[in-house]
């Protein structure tokens, strides 16, 4: 046995992948042989900019991806998006990429919301707003299983062939900086990875927020940013991580 297939058979998470050995609770993130070939090299972009900046870091993600030879769609998320019809099925991407702006620390709820709704089957908005004082709890039941295994939630682990994700957020940081997008990024990372992708990467740029030159702020004057030089940061950012799961299935 070579050390990939050795690797393949050992224990990930709890769980033995590749021997049947993992447990009912646990599910173990892979693409399947045949569900790899329908959507490798397939990408979906979808983001959410309310001001400009996140649509230009969302263009170079989708650009930088097409020159290194994938198909990539993009969707802007906006007030019209129905987030339990968006156009476009997760299930057709090997990688999905999510971006939004900040508001208070956070990414917009619109983006997270898709992904909820895929999650859970249901409107997630009920569940963190309240609905007749009472907030609702949805549990898909799994044939077969008992009522003390058959909930929406169980353990997630990644196996060796996951599907991926990439994460970005634009913000304008005048206090703290890049710290202040930690949050949204690993809110959006949390998010997309109950969808079985393995986020392997987050980036984060300034983005202009009003015209004045904010000399006391973390960055200064970002009235011009994202820039040219931003938009190269993405360019790598992305074309090392793309290297990063090549080596990976090498």
């Amino acid at each position: 046995m070579n050390r990939r297939d050795f690797l393949k058979h050992t224990m990930i998470g709890g769980g033995l992948v590749g021997t049947g050995l993992i447990p009912d609770n646990v599910y173990t993130a892979m693409a399947s042989n045949s569900e790899k070939t329908e959507v490798s090299k397939k990408c979906l972009v979808f983001y959410e900019s309310r001001t400009g900046n996140t649509d230009k870091v969302a263009a170079k993600f989708k650009s930088t991806f097409v020159n290194n030879g994938w198909k990539c769609d993009m969707f802007k998320v906006d007030k019209e998006t129905d987030i339990m019809n968006p156009p476009f099925d997760f299930d057709d991407y090997y990688f999905v990429c999510v971006g939004s702006g900040l508001r208070m620390h956070s990414p917009y709820m619109p983006v997270v919301d898709i992904m909820r709704a895929k999650f859970f089957g249901r409107d997630p908005r009920p569940m963190y707003e309240g609905h007749q004082g009472k907030i609702e709890i949805p549990v898909k039941r799994d044939e077969g299983r008992s009522r003390g295994t058959d909930s929406v939630h169980r353990k997630i682990v990644f196996g060796c062939d996951p599907k991926y994700a990439l994460v970005f957020i634009t913000y304008s940081g005048y206090d703290f900086g890049p710290k202040e997008a930690e949050p949204a990024l690993n809110l959006l990372a949390l998010e997309i990875e109950h969808l079985k992708f393995q986020c392997i990467g987050r980036f984060s740029c300034p983005g202009r927020f009003m015209n004045d030159p904010t000399p006391y702020a973390y960055h200064g004057d970002i009235r011009d940013r994202p820039n040219e030089e931003d938009l190269k940061k993405v360019e790598f950012f992305i074309e090392e991580n793309l290297e990063k799961i090549a080596d990976r299935s090498a």
